[in-house]
C-alpha cells in the first residue's frame, strides 16, 4: 500500500517528544480544575509534536493542529493517491504556504504519544496536555523552534475540536480557535454508530503485541466509510483504505461524557471559526428527523453556535458543499484550506 502521508514540500519539519502533565478530570465536570494533576516527572507522559516551518520565513504565529478520535498527527498531511508528490490534502502545507508555522500533535493516548491507563485519557487530560504544548511554543521550548511564537491559533478536528475548545476556554492562552468536523449538536444516529462500530483494540490484529488496556477501543474492520465519510461519496476510495490500515484508538473515558462536554459553559474570549462539510454525518442533519446541526449555510451554523461562545468577539462559519466528516480527506479539501487560511489571516496574521 502506498504511503498515507504527503511529503513535507516547502517546509522544514522536526518531530519530537514534549513532556506534559497528566491531569485526568472528573466525569461530571469535564475540562475543569477539579482533576488531579499527577507529577509529570513521576507519570512520565509526553506528546509527539511535529513542528513545521515554511522555508525562508520566520512566522510569529503558529497553528496547533489537534486530531480527532482514532487518528494522529498524520491527519493533517494526507497523501494524494493520484499524485504522491502533491500536497492536495495537506492542511500543514496550506498553512505553511500562507506563512504560518504548524505544530501537529498526537494527543495523549494516541499515535506515538504516551499511553497512560485509559481511565486517565479524557477531555481534561487532553486539554491540559494541549495547554502544555501551547505554553512550550510560546516559550520557544519545542524542538525545531528558532524563536518563541507571539501568537497561537488552535485548530481542531472532531474530538480535537472539543480539546481545543476546552483548552481555550479554561486557560485563555491562545489568539484564535478554529473548529473543523464539529458542532455542539450531533446527528441522532451518531452515538449508536460510534459505540457499535468500536471494540477493544486488544482484539484487533493491528494492535497485536501492544500493551493497551481494554479501555482503549478502535473501529471494527470495514467501518471507516460509515463512521467518517458517509453519506458523502466525494472522496478517493484509496484514502479510506489507507485509513483502515493506519487507524488508531480512542478511550471509553473520552467518549463516556461527551454530552456533558458538548454542554460545558465556555469562556472563549478570542475569535472562533467553524468549518464543516455539509455531508458531515456525525454532526450535520442529513434527514428531517435528525437532531444535529442545520449545516445548510454558514449563517445557519453561526446562528446555532453563537450562544455557546458568549465571550467571543466574533463567531464565523463556512460550509463546504460535498465533504463528509473527515474534511481534509475529500476532493474539496483545498477549498476548505483556502477558506480557513483567509479567515485566520484576517484575525491572526502569520507575520506582523
Amino acid at each position: 500500500m502506498a504511503a498515507s502521508v504527503a511529503p513535507d514540500n516547502g517546509r522544514t519539519c522536526t518531530t519530537s517528544k514534549l513532556p506534559v502533565d497528566l491531569q485526568p478530570g472528573v466525569v461530571v465536570a469535564p475540562g475543569s480544575d477539579l482533576g488531579l494533576t499527577l507529577d509529570k516527572e513521576k507519570s512520565d507522559q509526553f506528546v509527539v509534536v511535529k513542528l513545521c516551518m515554511p522555508e525562508g520565513r520566520s512566522p510569529k504565529a503558529v497553528q496547533v493542529l489537534t486530531h480527532g478520535i482514532t487518528y494522529d498527527h498524520r491527519y493533517w498531511n494526507i497523501a494524494d493517491p493520484a499524485n504522491p508528490e502533491a500536497d492536495t490534502y495537506s492542511w500543514e502545507a496550506a498553512a505553511n504556504k500562507a506563512g504560518y508555522a504548524t505544530a501537529a500533535i498526537d494527543r495523549i493516548g494516541n499515535g506515538e504519544s504516551s499511553h497512560p491507563l485509559s481511565t486517565f485519557v479524557d477531555i481534561t487530560s487532553n486539554a491540559t496536555a494541549l495547554h502544555n504544548v501551547v505554553q512550550a511554543l510560546r516559550a520557544g521550548d519545542v524542538e525545531g523552534q528558532k524563536a518563541a511564537f507571539d501568537e497561537v491559533a488552535l485548530v481542531g478536528h472532531s474530538y480535537g475540536s472539543f480539546t481545543s475548545m476546552i483548552e481555550a476556554s479554561r486557560f485563555k492562552d491562545v489568539d484564535a480557535v478554529m473548529l473543523t468536523g464539529f458542532t455542539h449538536k450531533v446527528n441522532t444516529r451518531t452515538p449508536v454508530n460510534i459505540e457499535t462500530s468500536d471494540y477493544p483494540a486488544v482484539l484487533d490484529p493491528q494492535f497485536a503485541g501492544e500493551s493497551l488496556d481494554p479501555g482503549y477501543i478502535t473501529p471494527r474492520p470495514g467501518t471507516h466509510r460509515g463512521l467518517y465519510y458517509a453519506p458523502s461519496t466525494d472522496v478517493d476510495p484509496r484514502i479510506i483504505e489507507r485509513d483502515e490500515a493506519t487507524k488508531g484508538t480512542v478511550t471509553q473515558s473520552e467518549l463516556v461524557n461527551y454530552p456533558i462536554v458538548e454542554n460545558t459553559p465556555l469562556q472563549i474570549d478570542v475569535p472562533v471559526f467553524i468549518i464543516n462539510g455539509d455531508k458531515d454525518g456525525i454532526f450535520c442533519n442529513q434527514e428531517p428527523l435528525d437532531l444535529g446541526t442545520d449545516c445548510s449555510s454558514p449563517e445557519r451554523v453561526v446562528e446555532q453556535e453563537k450562544p455557546f461562545f458568549p465571550e467571543a468577539p466574533s463567531v464565523d462559519a463556512e460550509v463546504i458543499k460535498g465533504p463528509g466528516h473527515d474534511l481534509n480527506a475529500f476532493y474539496q479539501a483545498p477549498e476548505a484550506f483556502q477558506a480557513s487560511m483567509d479567515w485566520l489571516q484576517g484575525k491572526v496574521p502569520a507575520d506582523e
